[in-house]
């Protein structure tokens, strides 16, 4: 295994499978840190069966996906608001009541979407996926995904008007 390879995989991921899990777990600042770390040390242990020729981010998102379906499965996580750290900023770096309430009116809204329409949206918006890469993980086309994000999108911005 290649020290430099695994490293710049680290770099190139990290982020956007933090977004991940972060936002699965309750936006649990520890939980996420704690599960983010058992998941790369398992693409670790496996990264010789990495192959970017074939993926470059569907792996790891496997990897992730498989590791909180175990983390739900055997833990039934209950999520402690005291340990939810919210990091909604106003622009003078305080957690404003305006862009709580933004928020929380986008997160009921996001509830109501179909699940797959949720999922859609929340892989291009927050974890910040390119089309050709959602269409690795999902096994689509990224044409086909443009269009249905864009539906889902338009679905979404309906709820929002409603509330």
């Amino acid at each position: 295994m290649d020290k430099r390879s695994f490293e710049a995989f680290y770099k190139a991921n990290l982020d956007r499978i933090y977004r991940y899990v972060f936002f699965r777990v309750g936006r649990n600042e520890s939980v996420t840190q704690d599960l983010v770390s058992e998941i790369f040390i398992k693409a670790l242990q496996h990264f010789e069966k990495y192959d970017e020729a074939i993926s470059r981010s569907a792996w790891i998102y496997r990897i992730a996906h498989n590791h909180l379906a175990n983390y739900f499965r055997d833990k039934k996580p209950q999520v402690d608001l005291e340990d939810v750290s919210f990091t909604l900023v106003g622009e003078d770096g305080r957690r404003s009541m305006e862009t709580w309430e933004e928020h929380s009116k986008l997160e009921k809204a996001l509830q109501q979407l179909p699940v797959e329409d949720r999922r859609l949206v929340t892989l291009k918006y927050i974890e910040g996926y390119a089309y050709a890469e959602m269409g690795e993980i999902l096994d689509r086309t990224a044409d086909a995904l443009k269009v249905a994000t864009h539906r889902a999108v338009v679905k979404l911005r309906s709820l929002l008007k409603e509330t």
